[in-house]
């Protein structure tokens, strides 16, 4: 997950931190960084395919998610979670889905950019996209793909943790907006609400822009949408996730507005900026008030659905 050793500023010792593990710990650091409320997603990465064991990856991820509701219990005002799902079994991530939510008052769910060998718009997942939408909770998409047993993206053509890490994320993003707009999941489910995470913003606008070309010039190539894969995008439903001192996320909100842009902690990870997270965005000069309200508060809280 983290990183051992580096010349560099990644935090060594993150998951140390006793807040990852401590709900008291966890409110304390949340004060300390001005979060009055947080969403937390599961950690690790790739122990939902549990060696393609299917009944291995249900229980495992029934297990994780019972220890997380056991966290949140502390303060569930303050302390929040999205549910890992056995996406490997489309039926029982859905079924699981919906236990996290009645059973513990889960937010969400997250996903990977792709399942194995199929994208998200692969239809055997449209039981957990209505899940979602019926629901109400949000769908999360985590950048990546490099997980054990998970099929590789341009994985394997890298071999430092700086190159992997840095190219993944923001490709894999890429493919499942793509499945998500041209792919038709938002036009066959009109009220689900979706985030892209983890691969930073700046590719979104460049994104958005060719991939409503392609559409424009061969159309009957997507034939399950009826409109610019942006339309899609921009409809109050989607969003993206920025790191406090992302350069890009300017030029993104003058490109796609104020509506699209959540803020994320990324609390304790191996690049975060802890404690100053807060700190950096209000403290930034190149984006209005407005702006940073909608990315700390408005837009997180219509993602996520809580007051």
């Amino acid at each position: 997950m983290g990183v051992k050793v580096t010349k560099g500023k990644a935090k060594l010792d993150s998951l140390d931190r006793p807040g990852m593990t401590d709900p008291k710990a966890r409110l304390e650091d949340m004060d300390l960084e001005g979060i009055d409320q947080t969403i937390m997603f599961p950690g690790g990465a790739g122990e939902e395919w549990a060696g393609l064991d299917r009944d291995f990856a249900h229980a495992l991820c029934r297990t994780l998610n019972d220890c997380r509701a056991e966290f949140l219990r502390y303060d569930p005002k303050r302390l929040m979670s999205v549910a890992k799902l056995p996406l490997i079994d489309p039926e029982a991530a859905a079924a699981e889905l919906r236990r996290c939510v009645t059973e513990h008052g889960m937010v969400g769910m997250v996903t990977p950019q792709h399942v194995r060998e199929k994208n998200l718009d692969h239809p055997s997942f449209d039981i957990v996209w209505r899940t979602a939408e019926e629901l109400g909770v949000a769908v999360c998409v985590h950048g990546g793909g490099q997980a054990i047993d998970q099929v590789p993206v341009g994985v394997d053509r890298w071999q430092t943790r700086l190159e992997v890490h840095a190219f993944t994320h923001p490709v894999g993003q890429m493919m499942a907006v793509m499945a998500f707009t041209v792919g038709g999941i938002l036009h066959r489910f009109p009220k689900l609400r979706v985030a892209f995470l983890e691969a930073n913003t700046g590719w979104l606008p460049f994104w958005l822009d060719r991939l409503d070309e392609h559409w424009e010039l061969t159309p009957e190539q997507a034939p399950n949408i009826d409109r610019k894969p942006s339309e899609y995008f921009l409809s109050g439903r989607c969003f993206v996730g920025a790191d406090p001192d992302e350069h890009a996320v300017p030029h993104v909100i003058q490109a796609l507005g104020e509506d699209v842009v959540v803020y994320a902690s990324d609390y304790c990870h191996w690049d975060c900026s802890f404690p100053d997270t807060v700190k950096i965005v209000t403290e930034r000069t190149d984006l209005s008030a407005s702006a940073k309200r909608k990315m700390l508060l408005d837009n997180p809280r219509r993602l996520y659905a809580v007051a």
